[in-house]
């Protein structure tokens, strides 16, 4: 069976698959942050490199790509948090201040993630861009888990340290 902390457990398990995850995430999120300063210069530059055929590049472009990059470097913060979480469960030590700090990190993130959504319908509405950016009502319920999440290891972490203290 296989142990939830320490060497060799799930976290430990869990923290190399998201390491993985990020090196993956950087490369799309570096691929996505240069297409977000090319593609207003795109056309020019194919018109001075005399390329034949019109490159097709409107703002709804602009604003899928705006989503993506976003959501992209949401996701990054996220799993850079989630790291530094599973590092500490890793070496048997949850109920830190820290973590604490790390899931009200999240939970910004993710509420703000949520929040883009409203800017890029708006930028969709105004360029006629066919992009899909609504709310989902569970991840609006997920941001409200891990900011309680959040509260549960600052009291966790604040007990810890009680008992710490009293020993």
């Amino acid at each position: 069976m296989i142990k939830a902390i320490g060497k060799g457990s799930l976290a430990s398990i869990l923290a190399v698959a998201l390491h993985v995850v990020r090196v993956v995430v950087w490369i799309a999120f570096a691929g996505l942050s240069a297409a977000i300063v090319a593609i207003p210069f795109l056309p020019a530059l194919a018109r001075f490199v005399g390329a034949e055929g019109d490159i097709d590049v409107d703002a709804g472009d602009f604003v899928e790509v705006l989503k993506h990059f976003i959501t992209f470097g949401v996701t990054l913060f996220v799993v850079e948090r989630l790291l530094e979480i599973l590092k500490t469960l890793r070496f048997g030590s949850p109920f830190v201040k820290e973590n604490a700090d790390c899931f009200r990190k999240l939970g910004w993130a993710l509420l703000i993630g949520e929040g883009s959504k409203i800017v890029i319908s708006i930028l969709a509405a105004i360029f006629d861009a066919d992009v899909d950016a609504g709310l989902d009502g569970i991840t609006l319920i997920s941001v409200a888990a891990v900011f309680v999440l959040s509260e549960v290891f600052r009291e966790g972490a604040r007990m810890k340290e009680e008992q710490d203290l009293t020993v």
